[in-house]
């Protein structure tokens, strides 16, 4: 996993922890594609995480992403608002 420039940037000023949590919403009635949540702090529920330090942040995986080296945490920004993405989740 990576974590881009400006979102590191970002993280550090924020704290230096993030969360990345999967939200399953399994058994719907329509066919729902989620990519993982990034969010800034550390989960409420760490134990269901896993703990990486990547250039000096925190960062909280949920238990059920798999193949975490192919990602990269971003930073996107929409008229002036900021927000953290995953780069390089697939749904299947």
């Amino acid at each position: 996993m990576k974590i881009d420039t400006s979102a590191k940037d970002y993280i550090l000023k924020k704290g230096g922890k993030v969360s990345i949590t999967y939200h399953d919403v399994a058994n719907t009635c329509i066919d729902v594609k989620t990519i993982p949540e990034v969010s800034i702090g550390a989960p409420k529920n760490p134990d269901k995480y896993i703990l990486l330090n990547i250039d000096g942040i925190d960062v909280y995986v949920d238990k059920f992403v798999q193949d975490k080296e192919d990602f990269t945490i971003k930073l996107n920004k929409v008229f002036g608002f900021k927000y953290l993405v995953l780069d390089g989740w697939k749904t299947i």
